[in-house]
């Protein structure tokens, strides 16, 4: 049988998620820029070795990932924006 969650359990379970899936997101979107930084250095150096080109999509990837660890940074208040926005909608329809 099921437990019933209290609201609060609820929106604490509900914020945990959201960070976790956050963090999650972020290291799949630093290890893919990782790894696609790493080839472009490869195929620099084999290529085309006297310019340097591979350090400016390095740059813009890594600009990127900032704005994406910035982004996470407001997942808390994202959630509690959203969580007030349903308790305003319920208790409008209810009323």
């Amino acid at each position: 049988m099921k437990q019933q969650l209290s609201l609060e359990e609820y929106k604490r379970g509900e914020l945990e998620l959201a960070i976790q899936e956050s963090r999650r997101g972020l290291l799949v979107h630093t290890s893919i820029t990782v790894i696609v930084i790493a080839a472009l250095i490869v195929i620099n150096v084999l290529l085309a070795p006297e310019f340097p080109w591979s350090v400016f999509p390095a740059i813009g990837m890594s600009i990127g990932v900032a704005f994406h660890y910035f982004g996470i940074r407001h997942v808390t208040r994202d959630v509690h924006r959203h969580q007030s926005d349903i308790e305003f909608e319920v208790t409008r329809r209810s009323a």
